[in-house]
């Protein structure tokens, strides 16, 4: 009778190492992809950044030679 409740307390321990174990694969695995997420996110985060501080500063310089170009024509025209 002892020997099988020491092999089905074996078995349940053995089941609830396994149970832990693999939770805490799946702990482990949410973290990493979190982590991978979060890496991703601020990478386009600052490709984002950049992307936009070109546009700041080349809007108004191409619009500045734009209008050194074509502009000032147009006025010079318009003005006679």
């Amino acid at each position: 009778m002892t020997l099988v409740l020491a092999a089905t307390l074996a078995a349940t321990l053995a089941g609830l190492a396994k149970t832990l174990l693999l939770t805490l694969i799946a702990v482990l695995n949410g973290i990493l992809a979190l982590l991978a997420a979060l890496a991703t996110w601020k990478t386009y985060l600052a490709l984002g950044t950049k992307v936009l501080l070109i546009a700041l500063f080349c809007v108004p310089i191409v619009g500045l030679l734009v209008f050194l170009v074509w502009g000032q024509r147009v006025v010079r025209d318009n003005q006679r």
